[in-house]
């Protein structure tokens, strides 16, 4: 078995509570009816010697064309996920970030995966596989830490 590939997200929320995630869709196969879509928040690999702050910037800027600020860790989680016949396994640096309320974000990532806010009243969608498992709770958490220090 390989080492799990190290990766890093940035959790960006609005006012609102909306998480901004990019989506992937698995097509359905015969035995499993509708596409499985599986949605996240935006980022990518950690290049060799790269730190996991460092890697999220680069991550937006090449993905998105945005600059993110505020960037603070949350936690890791490790990730074992199947998904378009591939075994993923994924050491993810979940960090939080801000851009400014005015960013121009485009439609889809360099890679054509779709950009989009998803709303709180969503984060339960059946259809909708929020990844790496256990990200809600960490953000909750963490969310419910600042609001007690502040």
């Amino acid at each position: 078995m390989s080492a799990p590939r190290p990766i890093a997200i940035a959790v960006i929320r609005r006012a609102d509570g909306a998480l901004l995630v990019t989506s992937a869709v698995e097509p359905g196969t015969a035995g499993r009816g509708r596409p499985r879509t599986l949605v996240r928040p935006p980022g990518g690999g950690i290049e060799p010697g790269e730190g996991a702050a460092n890697a999220v910037v680069r991550e937006l800027r090449e993905e998105l064309g945005v600059a993110i600020a505020d960037v603070a860790p949350l936690g890791v989680l490790e990730h074992r996920l199947a998904f378009a016949g591939r075994e993923l396994h994924e050491l993810v640096h979940v960090l939080s970030a801000a851009v400014e309320a005015d960013a121009a974000l485009p439609p889809t990532t360099d890679a054509g995966h779709p950009v989009w806010w998803l709303s709180p009243d969503r984060f339960d969608d059946p259809a909708l596989e929020i990844v790496p498992a256990g990200l809600l709770t960490l953000v909750e958490r963490a969310a419910r830490g600042a609001a007690e220090r502040g």
